[in-house]
């Protein structure tokens, strides 16, 4: 299997962060707030001054999809979890152009303010997309607020609920979700709950067999 043996463990961590960085273009820092590590860890594994632990070679691997297995074959080269949904890409697109410098291949012409606004904006659209299509909160109806309370508590976003609604019209119009009216004692802008339709379960399983169909593809 080619396991790790004669390769000294600091020397063959410091490797693998060196690819990773390769594979993701993430800086110390971007690898760092990704894994929830601290940064001065991430460095002093990075230049071998500090064992790994393995609470956060553990942290790194299920951050990125890695198998600790694969993380460990010195003969095979890691692959990082880059579908649409992936961590890696939901925390790309929230700080790809934040201007926190997480990626080495950030541009370097552009306003902080409006770029962090847009990457906001982006990762919003995309984590509604999410759990729409790729988990089980809308099997039964939200209200608005139950929606803010997800995105809060999952996705560490804090959002207004105007913007929520005008996230979810293109999902209303395109028959991916259900809009009901709540009664009449609700807030005005809390007055409806929303939930998947038909339509939108055909599409997520329809995607998940064609996952599966890939998977046996390449597995042959």
């Amino acid at each position: 299997m080619g396991k790790v043996t004669n390769i000294a463990l600091a020397e063959f961590i410091s490797k693998r962060i060196s690819e990773i960085l390769d594979l993701t273009s993430f800086t110390l820092s971007g690898l760092a707030n990704f894994s929830k590590i601290p940064e001065s860890q991430i460095r002093s594994y990075y230049n071998k001054r500090l064992v790994i632990s393995v609470e956060s070679l553990a942290k790194i691997c299920d951050s990125l999809a890695i198998d600790m297995a694969d993380f460990f074959n010195a003969t095979k080269g890691l692959t990082i979890a880059k579908d649409p949904h992936s961590a890696f890409n939901l925390f790309k697109a929230k700080f790809f152009q934040s201007g926190q410098k997480f990626f080495i291949d950030e541009p370097e012409n552009r306003t902080p303010t409006s770029m962090a606004s847009q990457a906001e904006h982006r990762y919003q659209r995309e984590s509604i997309d999410h759990l729409i299509f790729n988990s089980n909160y809308f099997s039964e109806y939200l209200t608005i607020e139950q929606i803010i309370a997800i995105f809060k508590r999952d996705y560490n976003v804090s959002i207004e609920p105007n913007r929520v609604s005008l996230l979810l019209r293109k999902y209303v119009v395109q028959d991916y979700l259900e809009k009901k009216v709540l009664p009449r004692d609700f807030s005005r802008s809390r007055q409806y709950t929303y939930r998947r339709t038909a339509k939108a379960q055909e599409s997520r399983s329809k995607e998940e067999v064609s996952i599966i169909e890939i998977t046996k593809v390449l597995n042959r």
